[in-house]
């Protein structure tokens, strides 16, 4: 009795969600536009970067890994060598770096994620569990800051 009152049930109402849910799909891809600004850049800059900021997803998944493993050190080592200062100004010699692309809030968000790593970095080696995630957290908010507010294409 119970399974045929779920049956009867449904196809009352699932008729009424499937097209209630089909007008909220409409109405959710309207309002999905895509509100980042474009940052225009030739081809060739535009690999460069990409193939950065897919390192630096790689290099974030390694750093979790580490902390999960209480490797701090090195979890430090991986983020200023993958991520901090160090790495700025890798592309100046291509003769297409994609900062010279960049207006200047979006190369100001570059700059601070390179300082917020180098600071990951220097806290994780101290080992203080705290301080080094809430350096993390730093870290990951100046990543999701600019990818929310640019793209390249």
């Amino acid at each position: 009795m119970r399974r045929e009152i779920r049956y009867i049930c449904l196809g009352l109402f699932l008729p009424l969600s499937m097209n209630g849910s089909v007008q909220a799909e409409t109405d959710t891809a309207a309002e999905l536009q895509d509100h980042r600004q474009l940052v225009e850049m030739p081809a060739k800059t535009r690999a460069l970067m990409r193939a950065d900021m897919q390192d630096h997803l790689a290099a974030l998944t390694t750093i979790f890994a580490l902390l999960a493993d209480d490797q701090y050190e090195k979890a430090g080592e991986v983020a200023e060598q993958r991520m901090g200062k160090s790495t700025m100004g890798k592309h100046r010699e291509s003769g297409v770096p994609p900062g010279r692309y960049m207006p200047l809030a979006m190369r100001e968000l570059g700059w601070g994620m390179h300082e917020s790593a180098s600071e990951l970095a220097e806290v994780a080696k101290q080992g203080d569990v705290n301080k080094t995630y809430t350096a993390l957290q730093k870290l990951t908010a100046g990543c999701v800051g600019c990818h929310m507010a640019y793209r390249t294409r």
